[in-house]
């Protein structure tokens, strides 16, 4: 029975009430707390990098977090052990590419409070790597300068009730002492603001002196952000603003017309067709007068071992003079191979036949050499990996908004005009961490023919119900649904759910690429037409076809929807229990739907051994022996 069907008078009657009501939303949430004593939230720090002399600099454009670096290379690591992200997307007019970014999640992408109506508390520390100030003095004018932003793209801090600090540390007989030297509330701002501090108390002028930031604010998720920048600890007074320098303001994430990421074998039909045209990146140019670009290009590199990059260079961007402040350059036209012979930059299709990822990088030359690091991307350099997989997506991977409707039995699609006929096997979402904890509400996945650019009618009736599921191993994930029956498709389709009840579901929304105007549509609930969505980024829901691979799943109705016990421990490190009720066949496949691993266990106990898959989010797909009945189990590998 359809769940519209099973609505009683008392609720029929809300649904009224609610319709009149009902919105798509972008949610950027007021929320209030009850005033709490301030208290926990206490990072965890590493003691592995030595301390470092001055001068300090980070603007966050290389892998300076420990995490990233300390294992292998020390000389790049700025900071110790933290729950902070790099991230480039999420703030306005950063001083130079990439900041760090406090929020109210862990290390893990995960809130720290996400079973509470209002918890709000100290959540992110970023602490610095141990600096060397023995025997210096208050006379050699030590400072600490740093930029700042609340919310930029984001959720911004709420004023008087979030804060973000600076605090030092000073070396006690019962161990370290931390001060508060800076604070600020909340605030939403379009740009950066900067902060000097004088390190120059001689209870810090010692062999392991550290500072460190922290925010407090809600504890629920991907809010109440502030951006860090352009952090400077030297002698003298100076103060850290870029000087006589040429850096990137903003990323790369594509070089497809339409599309972030596609099946390579709906690619390779028209390579030429699919590139886009133009690259325009914005830079600024922190001299005190215009410089000279030069040095400047593209290069791509199929991403396997021995994988040769090619070089595109224009020579009309090179040796040309740009003026104080932003400027933009255009980076596919005219563009000339090693050997100066003009060429189009298209991906070779024949290095695959089934999967590719390209490295791309594009590039600059440096004119200041603070920040420069080696074999590492700096602030002259971006790069990204361009993925033909088994999937369409439009954005960029990064959420920073979240989309929702608020109405009972909401409807959203996505629309795809897909390059070949294929099958459609389930779809990827990121489901995003925004206050309200949806893991117990239900969704249901639907599949549209276009009616001359919306939702027609459906092409597979499908009964199953999902749930939204959130990581705690990374940020920005997605989560595989597979559909009820793999479902033959050409030509446009339309890819969405139905949500069951009228609570927000919150699907991620990356703010910094616009695919929804014309593709997304919604419905208000059963009764309503199709909307055009009016909300600007693109939703973070991804269709998975079969793409020349063998079937993700092979699904027919659940006869009997209790195969086997849940499986545990789950999260595991080295293997998965669970009880057999009836004998079945299981699949282990990956959040792309790859089979990773196959089986068959008799009734009673049972272990398998998953000790050597990678950590990450996997599911586990059982049948009856007899192939009528299927269920799906998902797993977390952590160690």
């Amino acid at each position: 029975m359809n769940f519209y069907t099973k609505i009683s008078v008392f609720t029929f009657i809300q649904f009224l009430s609610v319709s009149m009501i009902a919105q798509e939303m972008e949610r950027d949430l007021i929320f209030v707390p009850t005033g709490q004593e301030r208290g926990g939230g206490e990072a965890s720090f590493r003691d592995g990098a030595p301390a470092m002399s001055l001068p300090f600099i980070d603007d966050f454009a290389w892998p300076s977090f420990y995490e990233e670096s300390g294992e292998n290379n020390i000389d790049l690591v700025r900071w110790d052990t933290s729950p902070v992200r790099r991230t480039q997307t999420m703030s306005i007019n950063a001083p130079t590419f990439g900041v760090a970014t406090l929020d109210g999640m862990d290390s893990g992408g995960y809130p720290y409070n996400f079973n509470s109506v209002d918890a709000h508390g100290w959540a992110d520390t970023l602490t610095s790597r141990k600096l060397y100030l023995d025997g210096m003095t208050a006379d050699d004018g030590v400072t600490l300068s740093f930029w700042f932003q609340g919310g930029g793209i984001g959720n911004a801090p709420d004023e008087n009730q979030d804060s973000l600090i600076v605090e030092f540390k000073s070396v006690g007989l019962e161990g370290d002492i931390w001060t508060q030297v800076w604070g600020t509330t909340g605030t939403d701002e379009d740009e950066f603001t900067q902060v000097v501090l004088s390190v120059k108390n001689g209870e810090y002028l010692h062999s392991s002196f550290q500072f460190r930031f922290r925010n407090y604010g809600s504890l629920m998720g991907n809010t109440d952000l502030w951006h860090i920048d352009y952090v400077y600890v030297v002698a003298n007074g100076a103060t850290g603003n870029p000087v006589e320098e040429l850096a990137f303001n903003e990323p790369a994430y594509t070089l497809l017309r339409n599309y972030s990421a596609m099946p390579w074998t709906h690619f390779s039909e028209n390579p030429a067709f699919y590139m886009r045209d133009s690259l325009v990146i914005e830079s600024t140019n922190f001299g005190t007068g215009p410089n000279n670009q030069e040095n400047t290009g593209i290069t791509v590199r199929h991403k396997v071992e021995g994988g040769v990059p090619v070089k595109y260079t224009n020579q009309f961007i090179q040796n040309v003079s740009v003026p104080v402040g932003v400027f933009t350059t255009e980076y596919l036209s005219e563009l000339e191979d090693e050997n100066e012979v003009p060429s189009e930059l298209v991906f070779d299709t024949s290095v695959s036949d089934s999967v590719a990822t390209f490295e791309v990088s594009l590039w600059q030359e440096e004119v200041g050499f603070n920040t420069n690091q080696t074999t590492v991307f700096d602030n002259d350099s971006i790069g990204y990996d361009q993925v033909f997989d088994n999937f369409y997506a439009y954005d960029d991977g990064t959420a920073e908004k979240a989309y929702a409707l608020d109405a009972i039995g909401g409807e959203l699609a996505v629309r795809f005009p897909l390059a070949i006929a294929d099958t459609l096997d389930g779809v990827l979402i990121h489901f995003t961490p925004f206050y309200d904890n949806a893991s117990e509400e239900t969704f249901v996945l639907k599949v549209w023919e276009d009616d001359a650019g919306v939702p027609g009618e459906m092409l597979d009736t499908m009964y199953q119900f999902h749930n939204p599921f959130y990581f705690t191993e990374g940020y920005d994930l997605f989560a595989y649904y597979p559909f009820d029956n793999p479902i033959p498709v050409s030509g446009t389709i339309h890819v969405g759910l139905i949500q069951q009840e009228v609570d927000r579901l919150n699907i991620g929304l990356d703010k910094n690429s616009n695919s929804n105007a014309g593709n997304l549509h919604f419905k208000l609930g059963n009764g309503f037409d199709w909307a055009p969505s009016s909300i600007e980024g693109s939703l973070m829901l991804r269709p998975v076809l079969r793409a020349g691979t063998e079937s993700v799943v092979d699904i027919v109705e659940v006869e009997n929807p209790t195969l086997i016990t849940s499986p545990y421990p789950n999260p595991t490190s080295s293997e998965l229990n669970f009880g057999v009720i009836e004998e079945v066949v299981w699949d282990i496949f990956d959040t792309n739907g790859r089979l990773i691993q196959s089986g068959r266990e008799q009734t009673g106990n049972s272990n398998v051994n998953v000790q050597g898959l990678a950590n990450g989010i996997y599911i586990l797909q059982v049948r009856q022996n007899s192939g009528k009945g299927l269920e799906h189990h998902r797993f977390i590998i952590q160690r």
